[in-house]
């Protein structure tokens, strides 16, 4: 986090920036010696800003243990809009840097676990070799963050944008999900042809902690514009699409996989693809990022470089 010699008068207090990006990143860190070594200053610096901020604003911001620390009632209130603040100013500062010169600043990134094994670090990669003055963090998190709260920049999710007028939700891929098993789950058996012969075979059944524990569930196949809702059963309920493709691979029966993830098992026949003229499942891939007049230059960078990679651009392959 950059700090920067900047101060803010109110009622004739003067509340230094430093003061403020101190707070959040011990509000991040959740320690005062993890926020120490982020911000590169020594931990008795870290408290004694805090808790001249606390006092100059009249509110003990930080309820503190022996064991760790949390953000009072007000503390979380202060920690969000004082995220913003510095958001702007590193949007302000960056904007300003880039132009006439070299994009450069620091990009963050979430998204799930298994987008950002599949298809963001890949494309983070080839950007920071191409890119020599960004620097990328990639937090993997299998939760729906708050950009602005949490300092992110941008996230790319599976599955429905955010209802938030504050963000934008840009489609960059049309999530394609095959049907897959192994070659010795399919031996000795006879392969379905159509969705419909589904309800012969073990599926691999992927739940959320919202699902019912039940044995049965109803996979939507489309082809253009039909759309064939099938019910499958299965013995095997796992609630993570990682482990449905592992268990998928070592032949527990036929899962529902996205492409991105199965589609080199199916070109080297690990697994078949069944139905191949239907896609199943289908959940959109989407950038989200605040709907901010002026992006900077690095963000918008990154967005094109995901949107290239999705569209099948080598250059942003490893």
């Amino acid at each position: 986090m950059a700090i920067v010699d900047f101060t803010i008068q109110s009622n004739c207090i003067m509340y230094d920036l430093n003061a403020i990006a101190t707070f959040v990143a011990v509000v991040r860190s959740g320690h005062f010696a993890a926020a120490a070594r982020t911000l590169g200053l020594p931990k008795s610096t870290v408290s004694q800003r805090v808790a001249r901020l606390e006092e100059n604003l009249g509110v003990r911001l930080l309820e503190r243990t022996t064991r760790s620390l949390r953000p009072t009632h007000a503390g979380a209130a202060y920690y969000e809009r004082g995220s913003r603040i510095l958001a702007e100013v590193e949007e302000a500062n960056a904007a300003v840097k880039d132009l006439g010169t070299h994009p450069r600043g620091t990009l963050r990134v979430a998204t799930s676990h298994i987008l950002g094994q599949s298809f963001v670090a890949p494309v983070a990669a080839v950007f920071c070799q191409r890119y020599r003055e960004i620097e990328i963090e990639v937090v993997a998190v299998d939760r729906r963050v708050n950009l602005l709260e949490e300092g992110f920049d941008l996230a790319i999710v599976v599955g429905a944008g955010e209802a938030d007028s504050t963000m934008i939700s840009r489609v960059i891929s049309r999530g394609q999900t095959w049907c897959c098993a192994a070659p010795s789950y399919l031996s000795g058996r006879d392969a379905p042809s159509v969705p419909q012969q589904l309800s012969d075979h073990d599926c691999i059944i992927r739940q959320t902690a919202a699902d019912d524990y039940v044995h049965g569930t109803t996979w939507t196949f489309e082809r253009n514009t039909d759309v064939q809702r099938i019910d499958v059963r299965g013995r095997l309920f796992l609630n993570s699409i990682a482990m449905a493709h592992a268990a998928a691979r070592d032949g527990a029966g036929i899962a529902a996989i996205p492409s991105f993830l199965c589609a080199e098992d199916v070109l080297n026949g690990r697994l078949m693809r069944l139905f191949p003229e239907w896609t199943v499942n289908r959940k959109d891939i989407r950038i989200l990022y605040p709907s901010r007049r002026n992006l900077a230059a690095r963000v918008r960078l990154f967005i094109d470089a995901l949107v290239a990679r999705a569209n099948g651009d080598d250059r942003f392959c490893t």
